[in-house]
Parts: structure tokens; sequence; C-alpha cells
């Protein structure tokens, strides 16, 4: 396991001196899901070891290119970036020799037998045209939804607590603690309110258990038991925004004036 600073970010340094005899695979995700934080892989990857980047939540999101990432192998997901559920890609590098789990046909340099999905496939390939076509744009519209959002917990919702980089991450999710509430009392008193967040990741979905990305940052006690995460997307409007913060606020101090009774 390797160590995490407190704004989710692995230390570039972290392989150093972590590797042992029997290690034959360092992994560490290209960007995380839970905070936004986008991790230094380029430079955990020069350490030598075979090195696999989950680049799902970054894929479509910010520009990525394997060549200069330095890395053995990179996964993404084609629903992450608009495309058609059900299909994903696995980039190799020429010097690595995979292994085949399935056998019984020369589909995919015989690593993976089976009919293509094309119709999956040429739409995955042109939502991520799409989203990188029109990138930058986006990205900036993400980054002021975010800012709009926090400002305004912040402002009228305080104690309000940041879990992960206060700048450089993702702008496409936040992920906030709010002290004196039970994050699954706001999750159900948020999602009757029309306001939809998680406590964590989607693959962690029905889970009330608090979030592993948080724990490994340090976060603990009634900052980890309040966590939320929002996410952001190009189809929201600014007034959309600004109802969700007034909903959220108004919640979050409801729930604190009942705890505190």
């Amino acid at each position: 396991t390797l160590p995490v600073a407190p704004d989710s970010i692995v230390p570039a340094a972290a392989i150093t001196g972590r590797r042992r005899s029997d290690t034959r695979l360092a992994t560490v995700m290209l960007a995380n899901h839970e905070t936004g934080a986008i991790q230094p892989v380029a430079e955990l990857a020069r350490d030598g070891i075979p090195f696999h980047t989950d680049g799902a939540q970054a894929v479509g999101k910010m520009r990525v290119n394997f060549h200069q990432l330095g890395v053995t192998s990179l996964s993404l997901s084609g629903h992450k970036f608009g495309g058609p559920v059900g299909i994903g890609a696995l980039l190799v590098s020429r010097c690595a020799k995979l292994k085949p789990l399935l056998f019984g046909g020369h589909q995919q340099h015989g690593r993976r037998p089976g009919t293509e999905p094309v119709a999956l496939a040429v739409g995955m390939a042109a939502a991520l045209s799409a989203s990188l076509c029109h990138l930058e744009t986006t990205n900036r519209q993400m980054l002021a939804f975010r800012t709009r959002f926090l400002d305004r917990l912040l402002a009228d919702a305080a104690p309000v607590a940041l879990n992960g980089p206060a700048t450089g991450g993702l702008p496409y999710v936040l992920n906030l603690s709010f002290p004196g509430c039970r994050a699954d009392a706001l999750l159900a008193a948020l999602d009757l309110a029309g306001v939809a967040c998680s406590t964590g990741s989607a693959c962690s979905s029905g889970s009330l258990l608090p979030s592993p990305v948080l724990q490994a940052m340090g976060v603990s006690g009634d900052r980890l038991h309040s966590a939320m995460r929002f996410s952001f997307g190009p189809g929201l409007t600014a007034d959309q925004i600004d109802e969700a913060a007034r909903i959220v606020v108004h919640v979050v101090q409801r729930l604190r004036a009942i705890h505190e009774e």
C-alpha cells in the first residue's frame, strides 16, 4: 500500500524504497474518483516496475498522453465521458507481454477472444472525440460551477471541510465534510430534496461505510462520517448550481439543529 497525503495525492517518491524482491506490479489511478486529485503517475512510473494506471476518471476530462505517462498499461471506460455503457479500452505498451485469461479466438491479438462490439467501440470513440474537442471550454465551465457551489457552502453552511486538493484537481468532483451532520442522514435528506450526491464512489453505491479513500488521507472522526461527494457535468446550469447550494445549506442547517437538541 502506498502512502497518501492529506490532499489525496500519492507522493511522487512513494514507490522508491518500497520495492521488494517479489514486487511484480504497481498501480495508481490517474485521477481520483472521490476527490478529483490528479496523481503524479509519470513520476511514479519511472521506478521501472511494470505500472498500470486506472484512467477511467481522467480520460475525456483532461489531456492524457499514454506514451508521456510512461506506464505499462492504462484502462478507461466509455460511459465516463458520455459514451455507451458496457465498453472500455486497455492500452498496453508494445514492450509488455500479457498472457490471456480466456482462450478460443484470435481477436484482439489473441488476448481476449470473442466478437468485438463494433457499435459500442465506435460510440466510445465518437464520445471521446467530442469530449476532447470541447475540453478546455467544458473544464472552465465546471471549475466555475465548482467554485460557485463551494463558495456558497463555505459562506452559509460553515463549518465545511474540503477533502482533496484546493487547486489543480479535476473540477468535476467536490468532496466536502459537514461536521455536525451524519452522512447517511444528509444523503437521505438531500435525495428527498432533489439533490443527487453520494457518500463515496459509484462502485461503493449502497454502502454507508466510511470512504477508504478519505481514511487513507488521514480523515477521521466527525469529518470522516459527514463527508459527501458532489459531481458536476456539462448539462448543468448556473441556476441549478445555485438552487442545489441553497438546498444543501438549508438541509445542513436543519440537521445540525436537530443534532444539537
